[in-house]
């Protein structure tokens, strides 16, 4: 686990300087300096776009300067300059970010949950960047692995679903799936001690406004759907399905909200099941996708979703890391994404999409984040803005400073 820097520097960042100047996704480098060349490459593996109506968004990105790495939680304008930008992890990080959130309770706005492989594993910003005193005091020494998902509960409490691969919380025995309340208190009512499973990689309440949430990892069985107690849902309510794992990604389907949408490495890599965990054959994806999918959203119309992942081809088209499939699993040919995400320094990295999210609404425009360098041809570093026919927002680039030096489009390492 990676030592979180200490006192977390706020870093203030004016826009106008720089308007003038997965488990397997990492970006091309090792972080030496080659050649002496400064570059920067961006691997994003956390979007979370504000609701204060600022049109703002967090990211949690892994940056690759030629004088090393670093993880950092930056706030972006609505143009990809940094507002601001905090520093989680130095040195060989490895995507010590894996999970961000926005904290919901009432009194707050924007503030931000931030989980990864770092000490205690979690930790809660206010929306200046500044570091919340409180959380961090209640969770002590936190997790004693890593943080892989963090979902607000349905309910008004403000509390959150945290779920990844880890063992003990301040020190006491869990299960890899727990409910923590808004101040960083472990909530005792879900399981006692979290849900008893293990190596969790993503969570979801279940849809329509009830208090369960299913969880989905990387050992058998993938997928759990746990009660407001903490308690497995089995059968006759909930059959957990054989044969699905590695699971990436889980989400509510939004016509059905019982059904859920699961993204993974197994055979087809995603798949739509029922409230009894039975596959709904009208999602008929064939094939599917030849690589795994580590992101799925809904797509806020028409019941459709997107799912991004490390894939090339879905049922034999070319879908180069990101696709928008409707309710039947076919393609969604008004979003074109052209030549789609790729790296062209290495070949063997496919297109290398990590996360998705849906600007704040009004805007139909969609947030793309990965390890990738390029786009439908034009160089980009980690991060896009999409607008709803698949084009790339042009006005829009990630523009951080890390380790001192610019991260922009023009800063790739070639």
């Amino acid at each position: 686990m990676h030592r979180r820097i200490k006192g977390l520097a706020r870093q203030i960042l004016l826009p106008i300087v720089y308007g003038l100047g997965v488990a397997g996704i990492l970006a091309s480098g090792d972080g030496s300096n080659s050649g002496g060349i400064r570059y920067c490459d961006l691997v994003v593996r956390g979007i979370a776009p504000t609701t204060d109506g600022s049109n703002d968004v967090w990211i949690g990105v892994l940056a690759i300067t030629s004088s090393g790495e670093v993880d950092r939680i930056s706030r972006l304008a609505s143009n990809g300059a940094e507002r601001f930008g905090v520093d989680i992890a130095t040195g060989n990080t490895d995507n010590a970010v894996r999970a961000i959130a926005i904290a919901v309770e009432g009194g707050a706005v924007d503030d931000l949950y931030v989980g990864g492989d770092f000490d205690e594993g979690i930790l809660r910003l206010n929306d200046d960047g500044t570091l919340d005193g409180t959380f961090d005091a209640n969770v002590g020494t936190g997790f004693d692995g890593r943080v892989t998902s963090i979902v607000p509960a349905a309910d008004t409490t403000g509390d959150i679903y945290v779920g990844g691969n880890f063992t003990t919380y301040q020190g006491n025995p869990v299960g890899a799936l727990v409910r923590l309340d808004d101040d960083g208190m472990l909530d005792a009512g879900f399981g006692g001690n979290g849900a008893i499973i293990t190596n969790v990689e993503s969570v979801a309440m279940e849809g329509g406004g009830t208090s369960d949430v299913y969880s989905g990892g990387t050992t058998a069985p993938a997928i759990e759907r746990w009660n407001s107690s903490g308690t497995e849902d089995v059968t006759p309510d909930f059959i957990t399905p054989g044969g699905i794992f590695p699971v990436f990604s889980i989400i509510p389907a939004t016509d059905f909200p019982s059904d859920v949408y699961v993204g993974g490495g197994f055979a087809g890599r995603i798949i739509r099941l029922d409230d009894e965990g039975i596959t709904v054959n009208t999602f008929a994806v064939g094939a599917g996708f030849d690589d795994d999918v580590f992101s799925i959203i809904d797509a806020g119309a028409a019941n459709e979703i997107y799912a991004g992942g490390d894939f090339t081809t879905y049922q034999g088209n070319t879908a180069r890391g990101l696709i928008r499939l409707d309710t039947v699993g076919a393609i969604v040919g008004s979003f074109n994404t052209g030549a789609g995400f790729d790296d062209p320094r290495d070949a063997t990295s496919a297109s290398q999409v990590a996360s998705l999210a849906l600007a704040t609404p009004p805007s139909t425009d969609l947030f793309v984040g990965g390890g990738f360098t390029r786009y439908d041809g034009p160089d980009v570093n980690g991060l896009v803005r999409l607008n709803a026919d698949g084009s790339l927002d042009t006005a829009f680039e990630v523009r951080i400073e890390a380790n001192g030096q610019d991260c922009n489009n023009d800063s790739i390492r070639r």
